[in-house]
């Protein structure tokens, strides 16, 4: 978030260009002579400045300050605090707490895009470091597209430097080093000389796991030059481990051994966990030198802890190391119980791998159930209902009727008014999804955007199915009938129990969200995205089907026409830009209207313990390439 004065955005600027100045300017700041708010706003430049020096300890504690010293805090700082929080290892039922109550907060107010980009940096991030990644990628990838315009710049760093981490755990390492790269360009067009020392850190790591160590050691050797090693000795220490890591696979073991004893000593008095590391690299190093005894030593003495192991993968490649140790020594039976332990774990990890994975599917598939449960009864509720009133007025006409002409009469009036409601249902209904039509939704715009006393407007969202002429061309009309239907379910399934779907034409369809804000319709077309793959692509011949959306506030009072074709304009301007995204067409502003773009994309775990959970976040390079076998 921007910092509401000049001034207090230079002071958090300060955060990435020199962390340690702006700690020593702002030490003892227990004045609030401008302030409850500024200080605020001074407070979170220096949990940033912690951030930004590896100690997630100070950051959450200088975050607390602020919340337990100041009665209200501000929206937008509470935000700008939550997620500097998240990103420290605050606890993921906290941040989805706060969250909620941020959302709810938000929802009263205008659509306010980097808020809810920032909530979701926060959300991603705590789930990234607690171990749920499918969720974690889905929200950080959303906040990189919803950031993705001039004036979101700040958190858009953030996104994608979070992003990156995450889509190089789960082995995309060039897109991972595509997006470090944008933040790279941003810190040194912006002189933030400590954040750029983590950027290329960071990109170094990537090019270690894709095997370019050449390539790894020279930005390790960039991150080093601009590292504070006085103040962030820790994160210094990871520079000289990963640059250690480099070494031993170019051969170059007497450059990596000083390396590697120097990062240990670091670890070991900070008591990090990534000691083990350090420790593990030194005895490949000494298998390598020929030195089995040596290594053999280093080895035991490592795995008589396993909790030393701060990596799950650090265990079956520090297993396997020794089982390369015993075999060099003629200890074949030690070799062989090694080796054996090694393939246990590694088998370990993908079972668990494959039962998260069907966990995810089993969570969506209940969810599937659920909704349609739901729709079945809501379906039984409405046709008990207009039976039990058809036939308490066919029970009114029998009874006052006096004669056999007049019970006759009324029995087909009965008839007549049924028949005719069915004829209008049909008429109202669209052939092919079953939703409503356009004429049925023009019919009722009277009472469909009128607020009825409450105090937020509706927001509607025109749809549509992006390529959709290139789908029936290659598959046929009739495999485009089946996307149109699956979809259409999707749509319905998604919104709530206020608002109204419709088939505007063609590929096109229009939902209505009565009295919900335009941060809520987000949320609902982000989870429509994400459901797209199990609901309909999986379900029409495994194609890849994407959508576009344009979204508008109606005024109250205002003819459904002018809202469509307000909606209509954003959405030309998302197919106009790219498709698979959404636009709004604000009708609050008083010039040309902010858009939005945003769209979901990936996920992965890391360990759920509090301590490992602390660890990373403390270090923020703790990801581990994963290469210790030569």
């Amino acid at each position: 978030m921007r910092a509401p004065t000049p001034g207090l955005q230079t002071l958090a600027d300060d955060a990435g260009r020199d962390p340690p100045a702006l700690l020593l300017s702002t030490r003892g700041d227990p004045l609030r002579t401008d302030g409850d708010l500024a200080w605020g706003w001074r407070m979170a430049a220096r949990a940033e400045a912690y951030d930004t020096l590896s100690q997630p300890a100070r950051a959450r504690s200088t975050v607390r300050q602020v919340i337990d010293g100041v009665s209200s805090v501000d929206l937008q700082l509470r935000v700008e605090l939550l997620t500097r929080a998240a990103m420290n290892g605050l606890k993921i039922e906290q941040v989805d707490r706060e969250a909620s109550s941020l959302i709810s907060a938000l929802d009263r107010k205008a659509p306010d895009i980097v808020s809810i980009a920032c909530l979701q940096i926060a959300r991603g991030e705590a789930r990234r470091l607690s171990g749920a990644p499918e969720r974690a990628v889905s929200l950080l990838a959303s906040a990189y597209r919803l950031t993705k315009r001039p004036g979101r710049e700040l958190p858009h760093l953030i996104a994608t430097e979070k992003l990156a981490r995450v889509l190089n755990a789960a082995g995309d390492h060039l897109q991972a080093i595509a997006l470090i790269e944008e933040v790279i360009a941003w810190d040194r067009t912006h002189d933030r000389k400590v954040a750029l020392a983590n950027d290329l850190y960071f990109r170094g790591l990537f090019n270690l796991t894709r095997g370019a160590y050449a390539t790894a050691l020279a930005d390790f050797d960039r991150s080093r030059v601009r590292s504070p090693r006085t103040s962030d000795p820790v994160g210094s220490a990871y520079i000289d481990l990963q640059t250690c890591a480099a070494l031993i696979e170019l051969r170059r073991l007497p450059a990596a051994e000083p390396l590697c004893r120097q990062a240990q000593a670091v670890f070991d008095a900070s008591n990090e966990p990534a000691s083990a590391q350090a420790q593990l690299l030194r005895a490949k190093m000494e298998w390598m030198s020929g030195r089995y005894a040596r290594a053999l030593e280093l080895l035991d003495h490592l795995l008589e802890d396993a909790d030393r192991l701060s990596s799950f993968a650090s265990a079956p490649q520090a297993y396997r190391l020794r089982a390369d140790v015993n075999r060099a020594m003629g200890r074949t039976e030690g070799a062989y119980r090694d080796l054996e332990r090694s393939v246990r774990l590694d088998e370990r990890r993908s079972a668990y791998e494959r039962s998260r994975q069907t966990a995810v599917l089993r969570a969506s598939f209940e969810a599937d159930r659920s909704a349609a449960r739901t729709e079945e009864l809501a379906r039984s509720l409405r046709f008990s209902r207009e039976r039990e009133s058809e036939q308490a007025q066919r029970y009114r006409q029998l009874a006052w009727s006096a004669a056999a002409g007049l019970v006759m009469l009324g029995t087909m009036l009965v008839m007549g008014v049924s028949h005719r409601r069915k004829l209008s249902r049909a008429a109202d209904t669209d052939p092919l999804t079953g939703l409503l039509n356009r004429r049925c939704l023009t019919g009722r715009e009277r009472g469909l955007l009128h607020r009825e006393g409450f105090g937020a407007a509706s927001t509607v969202a025109l749809l549509d199915v992006d390529h959709f002429k290139a789908i029936n061309d290659r598959y046929g009309h009739n495999v485009g009938d089946e996307v149109l239907k699956h979809f259409a379910a999707l749509l319905a399934s998604s919104a709530g129990q206020d608002d109204v779907v419709a088939r505007w034409g063609g590929e096109e369809f229009v939902m209505v969200f009565r009295h919900r804000s335009a941060a809520h319709a987000l949320e609902v077309l982000e989870g429509i995205r994400s459901r797209l793959p199990e609901q309909v692509e999986t379900k029409v011949s495994g194609m890849q089907v994407r959508f576009s959306a344009g979204l508008t506030s109606s005024a109250d009072g205002e003819p459904l026409h002018t809202v469509i074709a307000r909606a209509d304009r954003a959405l030309y301007r998302a197919k106009e830009l790219g498709r698979d995204r959404f636009e709004i067409d604000d009708v609050t502003a008083p010039t040309l209207p902010e858009a939005l773009s945003a769209q979901v994309g990936l996920t992965l775990v890391s360990p759920s313990a509090e301590e490992a959970n602390e660890t990373d976040t403390r270090v923020r390079r703790s990801a581990w390439p994963g290469r210790l076998n030569g």
